[in-house]
């Protein structure tokens, strides 16, 4: 089983790399994708603060500073290519 730390580190990497794709692709995706983006970006915020609220003997302090992190990118992220999603529709 992945400890806490290992998937907010894990959803973080993946979450800041497709960020980061996205910002350096020329040619843009399809709106469709942009909106499995958001949904994807929010899901994963919330089930990571979900397991951190069910489960807080699990996580140290480090995990939950990871947590948080990786929330913030999450909602960042949503954020971002939903604005992209409504510019570009």
């Amino acid at each position: 089983m992945i400890p806490p730390a290992g998937m907010a580190i894990a959803a973080l990497t993946l979450m800041l790399w497709i960020l980061w794709s996205d910002t350096i692709r020329s040619r843009r995706p399809t709106p469709v994708l942009y909106a499995v983006r958001v949904a994807l970006y929010l899901i994963m915020a919330a089930l990571l603060v979900v397991n951190r609220l069910r489960y807080p003997g699990m996580f140290s302090t480090s995990a939950t500073v990871l947590i948080v992190i990786t929330a913030f990118v999450g909602v960042f992220g949503a954020f971002y290519f939903g604005r992209r999603l409504v510019r570009r529709v």
